[in-house]
């Protein structure tokens, strides 16, 4: 997973719908308990080789509500099994589904440097000249 969905979700369901491989749930099937919706991190791939853009964050009216995360790889296994923002599904056999069992796509186009902090993945727009 490489975004976050943060608490000024105004839970509208624009995202969950948008969601081309069914990473997001609702505040109801939250997995960490809190009343927002949630980003599987095991499921996500910033809609990499499907979209140009994460069609979450393309869809969202809440300008800011999600954000960059690390990179669901190896490198950050710790970032996604100790943080107590993410609740990682497990296999059938209590397999824990974190970077280390599979890891994911992401835009490589994004640097380390705006993930993890919460850097917006999508921008307000400009104000528009009316013609």
């Amino acid at each position: 997973m490489s975004v976050i969905i943060d608490e000024s979700c105004i839970t509208c369901d624009a995202c969950l719908q948008n969601c081309p491989v069914n990473a997001i749930v609702d505040d109801g099937q939250n997995p960490t308990g809190e009343n927002c919706y949630y980003v599987q991190p095991e499921k996500c791939v910033e809609c990499v080789d499907i979209y140009d853009d994460p069609q979450c964050a393309a869809i969202c009216p809440s300008i800011g509500c999600i954000t960059w995360d690390m990179p669901f790889t190896q490198e950050f296994e710790e970032h996604f099994v100790s943080a107590d923002i993410y609740a990682l599904a497990t296999t059938k056999d209590g397999v824990l589904k974190s970077p280390a069992y599979r890891e994911k796509k992401y835009r490589k186009d994004i640097p380390l440097t705006q993930r993890g902090v919460k850097h917006v993945v999508q921008e307000e727009p400009e104000d528009l000249e009316v013609g």
